[in-house]
């Protein structure tokens, strides 16, 4: 103490902390007030928010509902009796499917109408075959017929039903035109399980309504509702917005806060209304209850501030003590009438301060770990230079760039660094030196291990107090891989300008003579036989037009994954036998020895006819094109295990090491003269290989060199030998027997909905939604032909396929994949599970009624 009186007043902390309970008493207040307008705002807001989710979900509901009856319509308007004429058994077989698609009877039992044209019902399954049927002429069913495409109908009244109804229309075509339009209607009670009480909130109104805003299904007073329109103020916002939140009425003339959206799918909508006064009085009740527990809390804070002021004192005097301790370096006295936990923490913090900053630096270290691994991750590195020095201080990282410790910078010239990429490091740096800035180089190095990398080298000055550069700092990438692929997109322009400039001189190759010819066509003075020879002329180099652009149709189509194998069990001997008769105008032409070697035995691949034999054709008109006047051209076909091996070879030009590099690779050709004498687009090779592959198969080609001849090799699986037990089965397989199939999926609408399609066809089936029961009942019924879906429950499609290939009963068993997986990958697995075929849901019946007419006819066909 000096003596002296300080001027500033000094006052108990007890008294502080009641003056600050007071001062912020009124801003309090006003905060409060201002919180709660915006609780209201934010509480109306979610509800509006949470209500526009409900209705988008009740949208998609709904939208799901007409799909699933638009399913129903097109899978009613593929049955055999339509295409019969047969209007009994098509209103039989209708109303068998309604019934299993269980929507043959309730509120929103289904119909299907059958129409013509003039409106007039051929078939409804409302009533029986042969009862009298009205005639319908509608806008909508005129739409479908112009179309051929199927749509939802707005709510009218049925004429046999005299109810509100919706009716999905589809077309029927019998042979190019639509002959019918076939309608499943159904009425209000088809949307029962979507406006619910789980979905929509207690006391809402809510509906369903159609493009034009009729209301067809509602959740109260359905029957005074249903068929009329929405409120006018929703179907005006309706029509300007799909979706949003309006104030509007009720029919029983209730204010309602309205939420509705509209689907961009159908057109149709769903709108919620939550009655105004219920909302407000919700919100209002929460906004009380709060104001009144805050009035009570600034009460109860008054009363405790005197009461933890003096605890707060007492805590603070303690901790002066152990302060002073601390500082002198003495023991810390112990904690006496300490009653604030912060207090205790703080007096703790004091003793652990020393352990503390130990964890921090330990902290510390294992983050600069981390950085450094992804820095060896990413291979980037940082470095520093300070000028002067010879060392280079470099992060981690940089070593493993290189695979070396790195020397001092002199010592890198013509080691680490290239002799271009040293100088221009070398230039950079000591122009930064002297005036300062930054600069990145793209930069050519070597890695320890002899190979070429390419770094992205960044530099930027360190400057001293005074201004001067004292430093030079920056980082460095491996940038080796975005390089090549910028040298690979550029090299795949290059070969693409080179293709452009190919396609233009083969183009230009025959419309010279064909427009030559039509010149001479319009001259007066032509005998009959020179019209003759220029027509030959020009049909010749049209044909020749045509087949570069079938070419190059081809190649669009299987890059872009367009292309659908008709896989077919065919022997390789008759593929070769096609392609070689395809090419023997070209091998006379030029004189050409042809040599085709077949196996002694038919030999059976799965395939395409048409794919294969383009395949080796291709390959035959590829060693004839480069191979020189009277050479020799072979053929030959091997057994190879499991595989089987078609090679094309000849003595022609042969290729270069390089060439044979990107033989395969699209629009490169061996010999690109300027005459072009060779002719050809440069995809021929590509394609083979595509197609090659899309066949589970391999291609390859290898040549001794400049004039030594070329050879291609294409490998094939072959066809798995089937069991014993198939040749029973096939034996009682005649041509249009009836067969046993099995179908397995664990849905079981679309189990039945095939089963049906199966039987119509005049097979034994049965279904199965289980795998492992599946497996058990495959021993006993002994199925000729199993349709599989792949995903299955405890037991994948492709699982139940092996082991069904194990059981001595299906070893022979054709085996149809169902999945919604159409990829090439896909179609691979299911073959290397055992699949003969590989159907994408949803199924074309069309192909799988030639899979069924196979299956029947095969004995006869083997």
């Amino acid at each position: 103490m000096t003596g002296t009186t300080s001027p500033i007043v000094r006052r108990p902390l007890r008294a502080y902390l009641l003056w600050l309970v007071l001062a912020t008493l009124l801003p309090g207040i006003v905060g409060a007030s201002i919180l709660f307008v915006h609780q209201y705002q934010k509480a109306r807001a979610q509800i509006e928010k949470n209500m526009l989710q409900t209705v988008r979900a009740l949208v998609h509901s709904a939208d799901n509902k007409l799909l699933q009856a638009r399913a129903i319509a097109q899978t009613l308007s593929s049955i055999d009796a339509l295409r019969d004429g047969d209007l009994a058994r098509v209103h039989a077989q209708a109303r068998q499917a309604l019934s299993l698609s269980g929507g043959g009877g309730g509120g929103g039992g289904m119909i299907m109408v059958l129409r013509e044209r003039s409106g007039q019902q051929l078939v409804n399954t409302a009533l029986d075959f042969g009862a009298p049927l009205p005639r319908e002429a509608s806008a909508q069913l005129e739409r479908v017929f112009a179309s051929g495409q199927g749509s939802v109908s707005d709510v009218f009244t049925g004429a046999v039903r005299k109810g509100p109804a919706v009716s999905m229309d589809v077309p029927v075509w019998l042979g190019n035109e639509v002959r019918y339009v076939l309608s499943v209607g159904f009425g209000p009670g088809y949307f029962d399980g979507i406006l619910t009480p789980k979905s929509v909130p207690e006391g809402a109104v809510a509906s369903l309504f159609d493009r034009n805003g009729i209301i067809f299904y509602r959740n109260m007073n359905r029957e005074t509702t249903v068929g009329k329109p929405v409120n006018p103020l929703l179907r005006e916002a309706s029509r300007l917005r799909p979706e949003g939140t309006i104030a509007s009425r009720s029919h029983e003339g209730k204010p309602l806060l309205t939420t509705y959206s509209r689907s961009s799918l159908s057109g149709w909508g769903v709108a919620i209304g939550i009655p105004r006064e219920s909302l407000r009085t919700e919100l209002l009740d929460q906004l009380a209850m709060m104001a009144g527990v805050a009035a009570l809390l600034f009460a109860i804070a008054l009363c405790l501030a005197w009461l933890i002021g003096g605890r707060l004192a007492r805590s603070v005097q303690a901790l002066t003590g152990r302060a002073q301790a601390l500082g002198k370096g003495e023991a810390l006295p112990p904690l006496e009438d300490v009653h604030v936990r912060e207090a205790a923490a703080v007096a703790a913090a004091m003793s652990d301060a020393a352990a503390l900053l130990s964890e921090r630096s330990r902290q510390l270290a294992a983050k600069d770990s981390a950085l450094g691994e992804t820095h060896m991750l990413a291979r980037f590195g940082t470095w520093q230079w300070r000028l002067g020095s010879e060392e280079i201080e470099v992060s981690d990282s940089v070593p493993h760039i290189f695979g070396r410790p790195m020397p001092p910078f002199a010592q890198q010239r013509g080691t680490v660094l290239s002799e271009a990429s040293w100088l221009r490091v070398q230039r950079l740096t000591g122009e930064l030196a002297r005036l300062g800035g930054s600069g990145k180089l793209q930069l050519q190095a070597f890695h320890a291990d002899g190979h070429r990398i390419w770094l992205d080298y960044r530099c930027e000055s360190v400057h001293g107090p005074d201004g001067q550069v004292v430093a030079l700092r920056g980082s460095m990438q491996d940038v080796t891989e975005r390089v090549r692929a910028e040298e690979a997109l550029r090299q795949a322009d290059q070969r693409k300008n080179e293709f452009l400039a190919m396609l233009a001189h083969e183009l230009r190759n025959p419309l010279a003579p064909i427009s030559s010819g039509a010149q001479l066509l319009g001259q007066d003075s032509l005998d009959p036989a020179r019209v003759k020879q220029i027509s030959a002329i020009i049909a010749r180099q049209a044909r020749h037009m045509a087949g570069l652009v079938d070419d190059l149709l081809d190649v669009s189509r299987v890059t872009r994954g367009l292309v659908v194998l008709n896989k077919e069990r065919i022997d390789i001997n008759a593929v070769v036998l096609d392609a070689a008769e395809q090419v023997q105008a070209l091998v006379h032409g030029k004189e050409h020895r042809l040599q085709v070697e077949l196996l002694p035995q038919p030999c059976f691949v799965p395939g395409d006819r048409k794919r294969l034999v383009q395949v080796v054709g291709n390959l035959l008109h590829n060693a004839a094109k480069f191979t020189g006047r009277g050479g020799r051209i072979k053929v030959a076909v091997t057994s190879a295990g499991d595989a089987v091996l078609v090679e094309v070879s000849d003595n022609g030009i042969g290729m270069l090491p390089t060439e044979l590099e990107r033989a395969f690779d699209m629009f490169v050709q061996g010999e690109r003269t300027p005459d072009r004498s060779l002719g050809g687009l440069g995809i021929g090779l590509a394609l083979v290989r595509s197609l090659v592959e899309l066949h589970g198969g391999s291609v390859h080609v290898t040549s001794g060199g400049q004039g030594m001849g070329s050879s291609f090799t294409v490998r094939l699986p072959r066809c798995q030998e089937r069991g014993g037990g198939e040749a029973e089965r096939a034996a009682a397989a005649a041509p249009g027997a009836r067969l046993r199939v099995l179908v397995v999926d664990d849905n079981v609408d679309a189990a039945q909905m095939l089963a049906m399609y199966v039987g119509a066809q005049g097979h034994e089936v049965r279904v199965e939604h289980d795998s492992l029961e599946a497996l058990a009942q495959a021993a006993g019924f002994a199925p000729e032909l199993c349709l599989l879906d792949i995903g299955l429950p405890e037991m994948d499609g492709y699982e139940l396929a092996r082991r069904l290939r194990r059981h001595p009963a299906t070893a022979g068993a054709i085996l149809v994949a169902v999945t919604g997986y159409g990829q090439d990958q896909d179609r691979r697995n299911s073959a290397q599970a055992g699949f003969d075929h590989h159907l994408v849901k949803p199924v074309d019946l069309a192909a799988l009624q030639k899979i069924l007419a196979g299956a029947a006819t095969e004995p006869s066909s083997a």
